[in-house]
């Protein structure tokens, strides 16, 4: 049998503690990478950070605190009216309000002119202008109906942009009593001029209308945002004809 003297016992114990420390150390670097948040796409990451090798990273730019990109995306709001259908706006976060199906709480709540995506459910221009129009979803569109009492030359025009809308302008006669269109009689995709300005960043179309005429114009999001980018700042903006 063999026999260990008390100071070859200590020695082991005093050799065993590195050991038990190296040991620990790729539980801990375990435990570490579990709180790294996952992800398939930078959507699943919030804003701020990408999706680099299936985690959560932070994007190029200042580095945010630590543990910024572990957490899940989320949409700010200040009241519900911020928030989708089925959510509440929390500690000013949108989040699930319980009911079943559990409802997207990342998406931006239609506009008050909404159900507005076709000619035949647009929204009538009523001679003054049309407030907080949004782009609330991937390739929106909006479409308001507008008549016109004498021959002139109508501007549509979209101004007081806010969180970034770019987008396309199109005019085209219109057939109320069918709802068809007719020509497209005015069109722009650009800005009135290029400085980042509250004077350039507008939208203007025009077009040569008639008497007791009907014109549809259509808004569409040319962002090109992926599906699913709706939690950051909802693109708004305001409307007049005139």
């Amino acid at each position: 049998m063999l026999r260990w003297s008390a100071a070859a016992l200590a020695l082991f114990v005093v050799g065993c503690g590195n050991v038990e420390e190296a040991a620990l150390e790729p539980e801990a670097l375990a435990t570490q990478e579990a709180g790294l948040r996952a992800c398939s796409t930078s959507l699943d990451c919030v804003s701020g950070c990408n999706c680099s090798g299936g985690l959560c990273a932070p994007a190029i730019g200042p580095t945010p605190p630590a543990g910024y990109c572990d957490q899940a995306p989320v949409r700010a709001c200040t009241t519900g009216s911020d928030c989708a259908s089925g959510c509440n706006c929390v500690s000013n976060v949108c989040v699930d309000g319980g009911f079943s199906p559990p409802a997207n709480c990342l998406l931006a709540p239609p506009d008050s002119y909404e159900s507005d995506n076709t000619h035949t459910a647009a929204s009538s221009y009523a001679g003054t202008p049309q407030l907080n129009h949004s782009f609330h979803r991937q390739n929106d569109v909006d479409w308001v109906l507008v008549a016109t009492p004498i021959n002139q030359v109508m501007t549509v025009e979209t101004y007081n942009l806010r969180n970034g809308p770019w987008m396309r302008i199109d005019i085209y006669a219109y057939n109320y009593a069918t709802r068809t269109l007719g020509a497209l009689v005015g069109s722009t995709t650009s800005t009135v001029c290029s400085q980042i300005t509250p004077s350039c960043l507008i939208y203007r179309a025009t077009a040569n209308v008639v008497a007791n005429g009907v014109y549809a114009v259509k808004i569409t999001d040319t962002r090109n945002r992926p599906a699913g980018d709706d939690y950051t700042p909802t693109a708004k903006y305001d409307l007049k004809m005139y």
